[in-house]
């Protein structure tokens, strides 16, 4: 069967983020001359190109930004972009300097609070990036968008193309977009009809969970169905856990994934907080080791202060498998907080699934209406703390090292899950046939 042309927006190809992980996943197979990216130049850093290497660079002939915030943005140049194949990444890719943070922590900040940030920047195509979309002729569009300039450029590519799209959501960002400033209302309301626009010319609509996929379609009265990252069973049962024994003077509890304003920074002092009491009592020697390719240096400073927590240096994706299986424990953490329950409640992590397959028994620190926490709960695959605390992290922590048929079941559980629910084999195939059959 002969494969369509695909046009990506809104998320490249990497190692480091779920997005990324995700779309390499699931498009892996798909004919590499058939399948191109579209994005702003500001999120073209650190892509793979195994399953892609056709990127345009959306930069300063389509991302606009408003005068005189024009005169302050970093411009990047509109056209395709190459990348050395043999390129490789560093611990924390994400470089966050100076200019970084200023723009992030206090301009941004004070555009959302104003009112100005959901109107001050657009995208728009340019009479290159359309000669590029004819010379190129997509049949079918895949969508990750989060952004009021994205749904809006997502829309004007679906119209113009005139060609069949799916969207996938990752997060449910609706729900936060605009929840402070003077105007949080107006744009709250403004930005969900324009999503709701978006959705109506969508043909497929995609989510990252189950629990994701039921409320959507309560929600916006369209039918989701659920692709999570799908990973290769057979790399990963290369590793997996089959020892469970623990030495109780090097115990490992290992955190990988993002961190930072998007509902998982508390949630990981908390457990460091409870892991440095726990070593107090002389009966542990407990270590939270952190991997992450986020680099927020006042979060990542106040983590360095617990004395249980090491910093990890970075790890290529493909040895992963082995990382996870050489620790005691993995650690999955949502914050409790308001904002953090509201982005995170329908979100599936990345992760969740190597974490399965890793053999390695997973406990998550997440509030009970979290669908990580409902999804490993039912399926007894991971032990679950639903209610925020010291005593409760404690407890639980205490009950893994001391119980290992716990353990054993645990792992069993995960691994048997993962290799039913998140096969790549199964799922991207299913996946791609979906796409296939928009046309």
């Amino acid at each position: 069967m002969s494969l369509p042309r695909i046009l990506i927006f809104g998320q490249p190809f990497n190692n480091f983020s779920g997005g990324g992980i995700t779309l390499t996943n699931l498009f892996r197979g798909w004919e590499r001359n058939k399948i191109v990216v579209a994005y702003k130049g500001h999120g073209l850093i650190n892509v793979t190109t195994d399953v892609c290497n056709t990127y345009y660079q959306l930069g300063r002939d389509e991302h606009k930004w408003i005068f005189p915030l024009n005169l302050i943005q970093r411009k990047f140049i509109s056209g395709l972009r190459s990348y050395e194949k043999s390129t490789k990444l560093e611990f924390n890719t994400i470089q966050k300097g100076l200019r970084y943070r200023l723009v992030n922590n206090f301009f941004y900040p004070v555009l959302k609070w104003l009112g100005f940030f959901h109107f001050a920047v657009r995208l728009e195509m340019s009479e290159k990036f359309k000669n590029w979309l004819h010379e190129y002729s997509p049949e079918i569009i895949y969508l990750q968008v989060a952004t009021r300039d994205e749904i809006n450029f997502a829309i004007e590519l679906i119209e113009y193309l005139n060609v069949p799209a799916a969207i996938h959501m990752m997060d449910d960002w609706p729900s936060t977009i605009s929840t402070t400033g003077l105007f949080k209302r107006y744009w709250s309301s403004k930005i969900d009809n324009e999503f709701k626009s978006l959705l109506d010319l969508v043909k497929l609509h995609l989510g990252i969970s189950d629990a994701m996929a039921i409320e959507y379609e309560s929600r916006y009265k369209k039918r989701f169905f659920t692709f999570h990252n799908p990973i290769n069973t057979e790399n990963w049962l290369k590793h997996t856990k089959t020892e469970f024994t623990i030495n109780k003077e090097k115990i490992k509890i290992l955190y990988s994934g993002r961190i930072g304003d998007n509902g998982i920074s508390e949630s990981l002092f908390e457990v460091a907080g409870a892991i440095d009491a726990l070593n107090e009592s002389k009966e542990y020697k407990i270590t939270l080791h952190i991997q992450t390719p986020s680099k927020m240096k006042q979060i990542l400073n106040r983590l360095g202060s617990y004395k249980c927590v090491v910093f990890n240096p970075f790890v290529e994706y493909r040895l992963l498998p082995e990382v996870f299986a050489q620790s005691d424990i993995l650690l999955l953490a949502n914050d409790f907080s308001l904002k953090g329950i509201r982005y995170l409640k329908y979100s599936m992590p990345t992760k969740a699934s190597e974490y399965m397959i890793s053999g390695t028994p997973v406990l998550i620190y997440a509030p009970s209406q979290a669908a990580v926490s409902e999804f490993f709960r039912l399926n007894e695959c991971g032990y679950c703390i639903t209610t925020q605390g010291r005593n409760e992290i404690i407890a639980a922590i205490r009950s893994l090292i001391e119980d290992e048929s716990l353990r054993r079941m645990i792992s069993q559980n995960a691994v048997s899950l993962a290799k039913e629910r998140f096969d790549a084999v199964k799922v991207s195939t299913e996946f791609q046939k979906m796409l296939i059959n928009l046309q």
